[in-house]
């Protein structure tokens, strides 16, 4: 009996101590109940895979657990933050700079959910629910696409429906004047690389 109350305890130590090291992920608040003040640095603190001016900015452990789940088939759920400043004000029309500037800084809140089988976007726009559904994610890595760029290389993860597309034709949609060159996409991810 002594031999059996001390193996238990030392089952029930070592299951307690497994546990250790391992965080709940804390729950975030649905999107209609974020405060009118939410920012930046509470999104960090928060967790959120968080871009600032269209690159990875903080978050980067979110996104590589995310990746890892959905990889495995497993259901799976994140919140991205986008945050955008304005440029310098002499790149920009005096009229349109004067239109917009207020504007910015400019925080956009969204949560990414996979399960199982389909990716879906939720973000919130003048207090309505809006969704969009995928069925892919595809990595897309390569050099800068122009020689001017700020950045050397990228990779970008971006939901689509269809697997097989690609990067140029999903920028040919973007730009073409043609009714029905566009193709569906969100990006999710972006990392620029800088070589220095």
């Amino acid at each position: 009996m002594n031999t059996r109350r001390c193996a238990l305890a030392a089952l029930a130590c070592v299951l307690l101590l497994a546990g250790c090291g391992r965080q709940k992920p804390a729950l975030l608040p649905p999107l209609e109940e974020l405060p009118a003040d939410y920012g930046l640095e509470q999104a960090r603190e928060d967790g959120c895979v968080v871009h600032e001016d269209g690159d990875i900015a903080s978050g980067q452990e979110a996104w590589d657990a995310f990746f890892e789940a959905v990889s495995a088939g497993k259901a799976a759920s994140l919140r991205l933050v986008n945050y955008y400043t304005l440029d310098d004000p002499s790149r920009y029309d005096p009229e349109y700079y004067e239109s917009i500037k207020d504007d910015y800084p400019l925080l956009v809140v969204s949560d990414l959910t996979f399960d199982g089988k389909a990716y879906t976007v939720s973000s919130l726009e003048d207090g309505e629910r809006l969704e969009r559904t995928f069925s892919c994610l595809k990595c897309f890595e390569g050099e800068a696409e122009t020689p001017g760029a700020a950045y050397d290389a990228y990779i970008r993860y971006i939901l689509v429906d269809d697997d097989t597309v690609t990067w140029e034709q999903l920028m040919h949609g973007v730009y073409s004047s043609r009714f029905g060159d566009y193709i569906p996409f969100c990006s999710v991810y972006t990392d620029y690389i800088y070589h220095e």
